[in-house]
């Protein structure tokens, strides 16, 4: 196989999107993210698997995503990156970092603020989905009970840069601050805010992917690139 990584987008279509989450620019917000998402997947050079609502398995998040990376692995690839589409300041320079860095370490994380992490990268000699299943997904401690994890059991891991994600109508200020962001993104933050009727719950960190609704690309339904 002329390259042995692969990148995985486990994210939910736009339309999808905006059926689960509090606020009202939810919509325009992941069209323009899961465009971005799809524009890095491309730049990067790795052969990328966009799966979405519409091709998980599984009853629960992480049976679903663990389903998704187990299926990347499957068709032989030995490295699994993924990414979702809450992440406004993800940049291709992320993805790069973390193909540099699974050269010399076993796994690769990039860690968001929640606890949770928008980017994990990971060989497929030390992905035991019956292990990571039983972690906290979707909480606080995630990626700690992870760290914990790997140190007992002497798995090498690296840490990119610690990045925020949209998971609350209040992270939007966050982002007003960041150059990270396009124009496109910081306008519909700027709309949400003004937007007070919408309510300040948590999304669901659901991170399926579809490729199906501006950017479908011909050909097999998951593979792209």
């Amino acid at each position: 196989m002329k390259n042995d990584t692969a990148l995985l987008i486990f994210a939910r279509t736009a339309s999808e999107e905006s059926k689960h989450k509090s606020f009202k620019a939810s919509r325009p917000f992941f069209q323009q993210q899961n465009a971005t998402i799809l524009r890095l997947a491309k730049s990067s050079g790795l052969t990328y698997f966009w799966i979405d609502e519409n091709y998980q398995i599984g009853n629960t998040f992480e049976e679903r995503y663990l389903n998704a990376k187990q299926s990347i692995f499957n068709k032989g690839y030995s490295k699994v990156i993924s990414i979702g589409n809450d992440a406004p300041e993800l940049e291709l320079k992320h993805i790069q970092n973390a193909v540099e860095s699974l050269h010399h370490n076993q796994v690769c994380f990039g860690p968001s603020r929640d606890g949770g992490f928008y980017l994990w990268g990971i060989q497929k000699e030390v992905f035991q989905k019956n292990v990571f299943i039983n972690f906290s997904w979707k909480t606080n401690t995630l990626l700690a009970e992870i760290k914990k994890y790997l140190k007992v059991h002497s798995i090498p891991a690296s840490y990119l840069d610690i990045l925020t994600d949209l998971d609350q109508r209040k992270d939007a200020y966050y982002f007003l601050t960041s150059v990270s962001i396009s124009d496109q993104i910081l306008s519909i933050l700027l709309r949400m805010l003004e937007d007070r009727s919408t309510e300040s719950h948590r999304f669901v960190p659901y991170s399926p992917l579809n490729y199906t609704e501006v950017y479908y690309n011909k050909g097999s339904p998951v593979l792209a690139g």
